[in-house]
């Protein structure tokens, strides 16, 4: 075998490389590994705590490649969130007349080819609009766990790793039959996070822990009783990262 196809060959091999990069802010060198140089795709996928927002600096998914980088992970975030979104479709609630989860859960998602995968739906699917206490939610309790299902299904029969957001409890105007409502929404997320071996960040828990009981501890962490505002996205961020890095690390067991 001659140089020349020993170097065509050792070309096709997946070698795994060390770059040195910089980390923003500090000048202080650190070594990130890839494969390549090719980097961490990862989709969040989502409602409008998910997508981006004037009022706000930085949202989570924003918020994840620095802090990923400190770990030596580099990574690429496409924001997929809508605001208004359900995990069904538009025929199952159109209150909004948007593509819901999924509607577009092939284009915002799968197309895309990701290696990880934040799924965060919840706050829109529980929502009780009249009727008060007993009235229906936007997507039924058994259609939303079946519609995580099958994103969770689909999603890691291509190999991606996922990770599932539970919303966080509503606080202000919003009448506490809401959050009894959404708590069972929360239970169903929690549930098939363990059945199906996926990260999790259980924003309910987060975020009540938070409050720790006192109320006005909520408009330190969330814009009008609903959506986090920067102080509330930092905190997802950084519960966020460290399951990705928990998640590489048994990936590379």
């Amino acid at each position: 075998m001659n140089l020349l196809v020993v170097l065509f060959l050792l070309k096709l091999l997946p070698l795994t490389v060390v770059e040195t990069v910089f980390k923003a802010n500090s000048g202080k060198e650190i070594e990130t590994f890839s494969s390549m140089g090719d980097k961490l795709k990862i989709v969040a996928f989502g409602n409008s705590i998910t997508a981006t927002r004037s009022t706000i600096d930085q949202v989570f998914a924003q918020r994840l490649p620095s802090l990923l980088l400190e770990q030596g992970i580099e990574v690429e975030v496409i924001n997929s969130g809508i605001p208004g979104s359900h995990t069904g479709s538009i025929e199952d609630h159109d209150l909004f007349k948007i593509k819901h989860g999924m509607d577009r859960f092939e284009t915002d998602v799968l197309a895309h080819n990701p290696n990880l995968v934040i799924i965060g739906f919840g706050t829109n699917d529980a929502h009780i609009d009249n009727a008060g206490p007993d009235g229906e939610s936007r997507i039924p309790l058994k259609q939303y766990k079946r519609n995580l299902k099958f994103m969770i299904k689909e999603l890691q029969a291509q190999g991606a790793d996922v990770i599932l957001i539970a919303p966080n409890g509503l606080r202000g105007k919003y009448p506490e039959y809401q959050n009894v409502r959404l708590k069972q929404y929360v239970e169903v997320v929690k549930k098939l996070a363990k059945r199906y071996h996926t990260g999790l960040l259980d924003n309910f828990k987060l975020f009540y822990d938070y409050y720790d009981g006192k109320e006005n501890r909520a408009e330190e962490i969330l814009l009008d009783g609903v959506h986090p505002n920067d102080k509330g996205h930092a905190l997802m961020a950084e519960e966020i990262s460290q399951e990705i890095v928990r998640i590489r690390k048994l990936r590379n067991q």
